[in-house]
């Protein structure tokens, strides 16, 4: 049986506030980028465009977040009675945040289709179209991926 996070129960609700102020400060980037090293004149697209991103990651963090979730269940489920393991550094511990692995994942994979994406497209278009059109394509493309890591790592059918 999947995990079904309730994100607005008083157990999840700061994981989600966490998930969604890094996705907010993930676009202010995004957004500082687009206005001042990319040029995009645009300012309805400099803003409106990243609000949707935004709901966009959030989604995604959320579903890569639930299906680690479901893996550390199963796992904890299965080693019920064995020594637990300490992590080692620093590192190892911050990377083992709940919320952190998603957040990686998604930023990283957003970035590099972002780029990729606005600057090939700018070779045929303008820059405000072009921002767009990264935008949008690295979005849709994160939420397919955060979709197979569901589906893959976390083995979660639904419905």
């Amino acid at each position: 049986m999947p995990i079904r996070v309730r994100w607005t129960t008083k157990k999840y609700f700061p994981f989600a506030m966490m998930l969604l102020g890094a996705c907010g400060v993930f676009q202010v980037l995004f957004i500082f980028i687009a206005q001042y090293l990319l040029n995009v004149g645009n300012l309805f697209v400099v803003t409106l465009i990243p609000l949707g991103v935004t709901i966009g990651l959030l989604f995604g963090s959320m579903i890569v977040f639930e299906s680690y979730a479901q893996v550390e269940r199963n796992r904890k489920l299965k080693t019920r009675f064995q020594k637990s393991q300490g992590i080692s550094s620093k590192f190892q511990r911050f990377l083992y945040f709940p919320v952190v692995r998603p957040l990686l994942i998604m930023f990283s994979i957003f970035m590099a289709l972002f780029f990729i994406s606005y600057f090939f497209s700018a070779t045929f278009l303008d820059k405000a179209t072009s921002f767009l059109v990264g935008e949008v394509f690295a979005t849709v493309i994160c939420l397919l991926i955060a979709n197979l890591i569901e589906k893959r790592y976390g083995r979660v059918r639904r419905y």
